[in-house]
């Protein structure tokens, strides 16, 4: 969606484009708003980022490029939770009113970020991911129903995402609204059915924001150029659906410097703990 000048200049979305955005999640599994933050903010967010992941991946390199890893195993994928300090938590990213606004309209208006990380595509992957969601099942082969959405997954891209440095592949228009039982470990293989499916790669210019339904089917794919592609992960659920014991590691200055409706998102984790380490 391209969302208009007088929108980007007010910080505020429409009651129209909320309602189109909430649709095309609902019905096809995820929105793409183009070109959303300044390109001086994500530039100085991806040098940052640079400075964390180069100095970590030579410290793990072993480790992460391990063949026996299945999150990395040809893939070159890895996924590297931030320390929660700026500018990786500038109000911008955490608690966008673009982002907002959907949220309340989707999950409820009390509802908590829980997870806050990157996903890059490094370069030399020789294989896709297998194609997954990122949820199990509810209730295992008891539910044959569609349930409602338990969490929202908001990408950042940090680069222009490109056919050439490892985009996301997403099978939208249904993947998401399946029976509970399909995102189980007993369901029938998805990347066996997704070579049968419509698939879509998921392009956008560097600053837009990306929101998806966690069951909507995705895998990552390959990076041919020679940088890296990341963006930065978060997942929203509604207060009561979210897990209880926190993973987000909080100074309590930082937290108290936040704004109300950010210190509300993550009222329920780890407050007046030291901000941890990049760790993947």
């Amino acid at each position: 969606m391209q969302i208009s000048p007088s929108e980007l200049d007010s910080g505020r979305l429409l009651p129209e484009t909320i309602e189109l955005a909430a649709n095309l999640i609902e019905v096809n599994g995820y929105v793409i708003f183009e070109k959303v933050l300044p390109q001086e903010m994500i530039e100085r967010i991806h040098r940052r980022y640079l400075e964390i992941l180069e100095p970590y991946l030579e410290a793990h390199y072993e480790e992460v490029y391990n063949p026996g890893n299945g999150f990395n195993d040809g893939t070159n994928h890895i996924r590297l939770y931030l320390p929660f300090e700026m500018p990786f938590i500038d109000e911008s990213i955490i608690a966008h009113p673009f982002v907002t606004a959907v949220l309340d309209r989707l999950l409820g208006e009390d509802c908590v970020l829980h997870y806050l990380a990157t996903n890059t595509s490094l370069p030399g992957g020789r294989n896709s991911q297998p194609v997954h969601a990122d949820t199990g099942s509810h209730f295992g082969d008891r539910c044959a129903f569609n349930l409602p959405i338990s969490n929202l997954v908001v990408n950042f891209p940090l680069v222009d995402t490109t056919e050439e440095n490892g985009p996301m592949e997403i099978w939208p228009g249904g993947t998401h609204l399946l029976p509970d039982y399909r995102y189980g470990p007993k369901s029938y293989s998805k990347t066996k059915l997704a070579e049968h499916m419509h698939a879509v790669k998921a392009l956008m210019p560097a600053g837009s924001i990306m929101i998806r339904d966690d069951r909507m089917w995705h895998r990552g794919t390959p990076n041919r150029s020679d940088r890296p592609r990341p963006n930065i992960a978060m997942i929203y659920a509604p207060a009561p659906n979210a897990p209880r014991a926190g993973s987000i590691h909080i100074p309590r200055e930082t937290y108290d410097s936040l704004s109300e409706r950010a210190r509300r998102l993550l009222r329920m984790e780890k407050i007046g703990f030291p901000a941890t380490a990049p760790s993947h």
